[in-house]
């Protein structure tokens, strides 16, 4: 089956099974008398998660994407499936805020020309979960870094962090998030996640202070595909702090096939209600989870490793 009839099937399916969309702030208690059903619904999900990762065609990845649409929107619709954690899931990330409002699935779907496309959704926190299909049109847009898009016209990424932010009345969710892009780049990414009045989920706003005279939503970090990026958020510190790329080749061309790492940070900190870009710093080794001794100092650029083929 082609690309773009497998992602027409996909996307038409997970929009034709959302039903009631709308995001409530009503918190309800989660009886436990699904709890049979939950494992069933689970243990049909660890099948297709593992082909979404290891079958060899992909057609047959496709086909366990498309299952994992199909089951999952059944499971998190059933009356009281908030509570049920879906924990031994390998290849799709949930994470749930600090409000405990809603939770976010993302997924990814690997094509055999070296491309990607993500999938996801957002659960409310309700006795009968309403659901929000994040459907992802971001080869559509030629700059993304500009826009605000609803959730069916999704930026898409894997998600693996979520930090609470506020701004006025007005929670923001600033999510970090992973996209494997093509066979020649990647990317990390800072979005922002929020709700309007209506209780839509929007991403994108204006919370990144640059220092430049641009309006920014979300930041995009690309670069060389064998190159490792950072990208982590210390809340100790306020800030998320990330590698800065430089051109491995020396060109002045902004090209991201280019980009690496060359040893130093830049960072975003939390103040006064945006996420402040900070210069570019240098910083003292240290331990696995310990946050950056930073040094505001001249730089001292690493040469860039690639890694080992496995």
């Amino acid at each position: 089956m082609k690309n773009h009839t497998v992602v027409f099937l996909l996307t038409t399916f997970i929009i034709s099974l959302t039903g009631n969309n709308l995001y409530s702030k009503n918190l309800l208690p989660n009886p436990n008398n699904e709890i049979n059903s939950f494992k069933i619904y689970h243990d049909s999900l660890k099948v297709y998660d593992y082909a979404l990762i290891n079958d060899s065609t992909e057609e047959l990845r496709s086909a366990a994407s498309y299952k994992i649409i199909k089951t999952l929107a059944k499971a998190l619709r059933t009356e009281g499936s908030y509570s049920y954690s879906f924990d031994s899931l390998k290849s799709i990330a949930i994470l749930t805020p600090d409000d405990n409002q809603f939770r976010i699935f993302t997924w990814q779907l690997s094509y055999d020309n070296g491309t990607y496309r993500y999938f996801g959704v957002i659960q409310t926190n309700e006795l009968h979960p309403k659901l929000q299909p994040l459907v992802d049109y971001e080869s559509f847009y030629e700059e993304p870094k500009h826009i605000i898009v609803d959730a069916d016209r999704w930026i898409g990424a894997l998600y693996y962090n979520m930090i609470s932010v506020k701004k006025g009345k007005t929670t923001y969710y600033t999510l970090l998030g992973w996209n494997a892009n093509n066979s020649i780049t990647n990317k990390k990414v800072i979005d922002i996640l929020w709700f309007d009045k209506d209780g839509k989920a929007k991403f994108g706003y204006p919370l990144f202070n640059t220092g430049k005279k641009e309006t920014i939503t979300r930041i995009i970090l690309e670069y060389k595909k064998d190159a490792v990026l950072s990208l982590n958020y210390y809340p100790d510190l306020q800030q998320i702090f990330y590698d800065h790329l430089v051109s491995l080749s020396g060109s002045s061309n902004d090209e991201a096939f280019d980009k690496v790492p060359d040893g130093t940070l830049e960072a975003y900190e939390w103040k006064k209600g945006m996420w402040n870009h900070i210069d570019v710093v240098d910083y003292e080794k240290r331990k696995d989870g310990e946050a950056p001794n930073v040094i505001r100092d001249k730089q001292k650029p690493q040469l860039y490793q690639p890694l080992q083929k496995r």
